[in-house]
């Protein structure tokens, strides 16, 4: 059973894993990075194999939620959908390549 704290009570790396620490939320903000920032979503699965459409899909509307990625709707044959990262989640880049770095 998860108990929930009051919002004061939230250390700050508490909220920032609740934000990112799910499995594939790195891996889908660095995917977007490696694009130029932008990607639609089979680039996205095109770049993780391992990713269920489904997950992304609910990973993707969670971070358009929390500020961490903006989705445009591009008009045309067919209707596209591209994900940007915003200001909130390039900041995350640098860290995400030390871990990487660090991986390796």
């Amino acid at each position: 059973m998860i108990v929930l704290k009051k919002k004061e009570e939230i250390l700050p790396l508490e909220k920032a894993l609740l934000l990112v620490g799910k499995k594939f939320d790195l891996l889908i903000i660095n995917s977007i990075n490696k694009n130029g920032g932008r990607s639609r979503f089979n680039q996205i699965i095109n770049d993780i194999k391992t990713i269920n459409p489904r997950i992304l899909s609910m990973r993707l509307k969670d971070f358009e939620k929390n500020g961490l990625l903006s989705k445009s709707i591009i008009l045309g044959t067919p209707v596209k959908t591209e994900y940007a990262l915003t200001k909130k989640s390039k900041d995350l880049i640098e860290i995400i390549e030390k871990l990487d770095n660090w991986a390796k």
